[in-house]
């Protein structure tokens, strides 16, 4: 089977690393001759070195947008030129410090870095930070840009979504901002589940033989699409409800027992007792 695993509140807790039962988990999925990837909102510039340790056969990255399969990108669709700048356009109109994402780096001013780590620290208690973080004044002219993030005061999620152009949407943050703070703008028709669908038609797989673990609002579609969807158990409601199983949290050994609940109704062998 084809495995799929976000990465911040399912694989690991954000701010802390992954819990050793699923790094174990993965380790026997891969040597049980399972594929095991990530399917993350996070380019690959900014997945950390010890989640790449753990040991994975390729990833969905920004949300879909990169798809890159043992080491060699098979899918990548940043935004055009005229769609990065409207878009930066659209955000710098209304007053909203921006992280700005390409494959090799985040750019962001050092105001608006402060300004959503001081946010994040203050509603979820925890210390958050991004792997690759440019500090500029302005973006670079050349930067080829996956996606963008804003944080503002207060905008709320539906009046950027009904607000924006149709080429773009925006789903809500997944960092534990309230979403009138902070939400993620994507080309429209990119998903972590047409992410899945490049994965699976590379290796000539079926849908029907994959799983896909989540916990926010960019997973729905992922959950949904997948043969199997499994939500974390600190999973929003509205992802719970789309899920065909829900799982204990992310650090109760949550990615564990979903793993192993897929194997099992699958009759596939379940995870090896050693790691």
């Amino acid at each position: 089977m084809d495995f799929f695993f976000d990465i911040d509140g399912t694989l690991l807790p954000f701010g802390k690393p992954a819990p050793e039962s699923a790094v174990r988990t993965l380790h026997s999925l891969r040597r049980s001759g399972h594929r095991v990837f990530l399917a993350t909102g996070r380019s690959p510039a900014e997945v950390p070195e010890d989640v790449y340790a753990i040991g994975f056969d390729g990833g969905v990255f920004s949300a879909g947008a990169d798809v890159i399969a043992d080491g060699r990108r098979i899918f990548y669709s940043p935004l055009s030129t005229d769609e990065r700048d409207h878009l930066i356009g659209f955000c710098r109109e209304r007053g909203f410090h921006l992280l700005v994402q390409t494959s090799e780096a985040t750019y962001a001013t050092k105001e608006g870095l402060e300004y959503w780590t001081e946010q994040v620290r203050i509603h979820t208690g925890t210390e958050i930070a991004i792997a690759s973080i440019r500090h500029v004044k302005e973006l670079p002219s050349d930067a080829v840009v996956m996606k963008v993030l804003y944080v503002t005061e207060c905008y709320p999620l539906e009046k950027v979504a009904s607000e924006l152009d149709s080429r773009f949407a925006v789903v809500d943050n997944t960092v534990g901002l309230p979403s009138y703070m902070m939400g993620e703008i994507v080309r429209s028709g990119i998903t972590k589940a047409t992410g899945i669908d490049r994965m699976i038609e590379h290796y000539g797989d079926s849908l029907a033989e994959t799983a896909a673990f989540g916990d926010g609002a960019n997973d729905i579609e992922m959950i949904e699409h997948a043969g199997f969807g499994i939500a974390m158990g600190n999973a929003s409601q509205e992802l719970k409800d789309a899920a065909d199983w829900v799982a204990p949290s992310v650090d109760e050994d949550g990615l564990m027992a979903g793993v192993a609940h897929v194997l099992e109704a699958t009759g596939r062998p379940g995870l090896e007792s050693r790691y």
